[in-house]
């Protein structure tokens, strides 16, 4: 029953959007599942945010409670409740909707594509299948009320475009507005102290839990000497589902040197935390594409890459788009770590290679070529 009138209000909503006036200098900006302030939907936001002339009238909605009370304190206005009169209003009025990730970003209204122009930022320059390609969750996966969608390379927008089977001036290549944040000074100067960190950052996997460090020689003790010695830390950053994994949190007890990073808030920001880390730890996750722009050391644990290809599937070559060592055992991986330390540089042409294939701009400019978009078509 809740359902149906779930379907009978959006329906109805949805009519009553196409027909209401839009007011082309209004932009709603969803965040992820409504819930997460991070994204390109954050970034993007702030660039408004700070703009001396507000060319626009913006806002960003959430359906998060505690996060609303938090953002509200200091962005004011600007952040709407997604079940409120404020939230409805604008929500038809709006010329410009923007997602990060799809429909539920701005839950419980519905993009529209009559009147609205609605560009989707998305969340990653995909490494794994999606949308039509998927072998699991197709549904729910594909927008279909979608003008415009953002991605970073002639490379990537091929995929897209097999994947969510939209025409090509769908696409528009910008770049990411997260990504911005890793140019000018900040780019090279990590607001950290000494200690060698390294980001753990696994992919989510639809049919088994994470194996975080999964090696058939894993010494929980050996490993914590060796991270004392050396003066690094590991940083664990688990998909929400993988938070409570028992492995993890045994390995988390009494190691001072391994530690786990969430949010009761959801206000997690990943690419803050690629800006201060040193050595990215990973295995089929698409946020290395994003910490090429840093040009530091990865690494990746890919204990399971035949399953995960027959269960998912990758959109690349693993190892044609990859560039860093791969390692299977503890001694593999603690070997990993001593080679960047000594000398980070060591995969530098891989990088730079990958880096120009899947970045097609540079500059830290992503915001401002979506604003001048926006611009040009209200």
């Amino acid at each position: 029953m809740k359902l149906f009138l779930q379907q009978i209000f959006s329906t109805v909503l949805k009519w009553v959007c196409q027909i209401y006036p839009k007011d082309k200098n209004k932009i709603l900006i969803g965040i992820p599942n409504a819930s997460f302030y991070n994204d390109n939907s954050k970034y993007f936001f702030e660039f408004l945010w700070k703009k001396e002339n507000k060319d626009f009238d913006f806002f960003l909605l959430t359906k998060n409670k505690k996060l609303f009370t938090k953002l509200r304190t200091k962005f004011g206005n600007h952040i709407i409740y997604a079940f409120s009169t404020q939230a409805l209003l604008v929500y038809l009025k709006a010329k410009f909707v923007l997602l990060s990730n799809g429909n539920g970003d701005i839950f419980p209204f519905t993009p529209t594509n009559k009147k609205q122009i609605v560009i989707n930022m998305w969340h990653a320059i995909t490494f794994k299948n999606v949308g039509y390609l998927s072998k699991v969750n197709i549904s729910g996966k594909i927008n279909l009320n979608l003008s415009y969608f953002l991605v970073c390379s002639e490379t990537e927008r091929k995929r897209m475009m097999d994947a969510f089977r939209y025409p090509e001036e769908t696409f528009i290549t910008f770049g990411y507005p997260r990504n911005d944040i890793y140019f000018g000074q900040q780019k090279n100067q990590k607001t950290r102290d000494k200690k060698t960190t390294i980001l753990y950052l696994p992919t989510f996997r639809d049919t088994a839990p994470t194996e975080f460090f999964p090696f058939s020689d894993f010494d929980k003790k050996d490993l914590n000497r060796f991270l004392s010695k050396n003066n690094v830390e590991i940083i664990i950053k688990p998909h929400k589902r993988d938070s409570t994994n028992q492995r993890l949190l045994d390995i988390l007890k009494d190691n001072p040197n391994i530690k786990i990073k969430t949010s009761v808030i959801n206000d997690i920001d990943i690419q803050q935390m690629l800006l201060e880390c040193d050595i990215l730890l990973t295995d089929y996750s698409s946020v290395y594409f994003d910490f090429l722009l840093l040009d530091r050391p990865i690494i990746y644990i890919p204990y399971d890459l035949e399953e995960y290809k027959r269960e998912r599937g990758l959109l690349y070559d693993f190892d044609e788009v990859t560039c860093g060592d791969k390692t299977l055992t503890q001694k593999q991986f603690i070997e990993s770590i001593k080679n960047n330390l000594e000398n980070p540089a060591k995969d530098e042409l891989k990088r730079k290679e990958i880096t120009e294939r899947f970045h097609l701009y540079n500059d830290g400019k992503a915001s401002e070529r979506l604003f001048n978009f926006i611009k040009n078509h209200s």
